[in-house]
């Protein structure tokens, strides 16, 4: 029997997306549509497709087989559409990325990537959350994470590492910090999770449940700022706190450092990623970061 064109393309894009819900929002209908049209597929193909689990889904043999006939030909169809549809725009770049590291690591550099490329507009919006890049008017996302993210390319841009931070009216009176021990006699800043100090001691094997911990802060800037004041050590991504390390308003206490599990990435539709445009502002970001 013969697949309508409707069937194959929701094929594609399930096994693109490599789970019901996020083909359900590409599509724009509902998880229990897209599990229905999978499942009418496969019995006219009298064959599974996906092997399905908690985790996702994952093809089969069968599946295999018909992603490698059918994958080319829609990924072309989209890379025409975005050539034809998008010509306008190609060189706007509208990027989603967190306010911590837009304040501290784009916008300051932002100016010399415009020196090298006049031609290219740079629209950026500050969000922590997960936008869709398929259905909303965003080219590229900029998000710390392990780089795996269902049907998108990602690309590594930089991987920050925590170091302990300090104003120098905290410490300057105080018995010399040699030791991750020696924290555990000042208020401890705090980012929004609460895992960082807990998790940086027991990476150093050391026992912190008399720690002192400060105020939370959602946005590392905040954090950055109420290190600055005084007002405890502040455990930062070394990115978060360049300026400041400079200009001496803060100290970095400890010569000890800890790479963080997770790195940047640019994310973005891999048509989109191969835009000259896009493609130079990653490349830049790479370099530059």
């Amino acid at each position: 029997m013969t697949l309508r064109i409707q069937d194959l393309h929701t094929f594609f894009i399930v096994a693109r997306a490599e789970a019901m819900k996020n083909a359900a929002n590409e599509l724009g209908v509902s998880a229990g549509a897209i599990s229905q049209r999978i499942r009418s597929i496969e019995e006219k193909c009298a064959k599974r497709l996906f092997n399905r689990s908690r985790s996702g889904l994952t093809l089969t043999p069968a599946g295999e087989m018909l992603w490698r006939d059918v994958e080319t030909s829609f990924q072309a169809l989209e890379d025409a559409s975005s050539r034809h549809f998008d010509s306008v725009a190609s060189n706007r770049i509208r990027i989603s990325i967190g306010a911590s590291f837009a304040t501290s690591m784009l916008v300051p550099r932002l100016g010399i990537f415009s020196k090298l490329h006049p031609h290219i507009e740079i629209a950026i919006e500050t969000d922590d959350r997960l936008v869709d890049l398929r259905r909303e008017p965003i080219d590229l996302a900029v998000r710390h994470g392990l780089g795996s993210y269902p049907g998108l390319r990602s690309e590594w841009i930089v991987a920050p590492k925590m170091i302990v931070v300090a104003a120098p009216s905290l410490i300057g009176g105080s018995t010399p910090i040699k030791t991750p021990e020696d924290c555990l006699g000042f208020p401890l800043l705090q980012e929004q999770t609460q895992r960082d100090w807990s998790l940086w001691f027991q990476a150093h094997g050391t026992e912190s449940s008399t720690a002192r911990f400060g105020p939370t802060f959602s946005d590392a800037y905040l954090l950055v700022r109420a290190a600055v004041s005084g007002q405890g050590l502040a455990l930062i991504n070394d990115l978060y706190a360049c300026d400041e390390l400079d200009s001496g308003s803060l100290v970095r206490v400890l010569d000890t450092q800890w790479p963080t599990q997770f790195a940047y990435y640019a994310v973005g539709l891999p048509a989109v990623l191969d835009r000259p445009a896009v493609r130079k502002f990653v490349t830049w970001m790479k370099a530059n970061f």
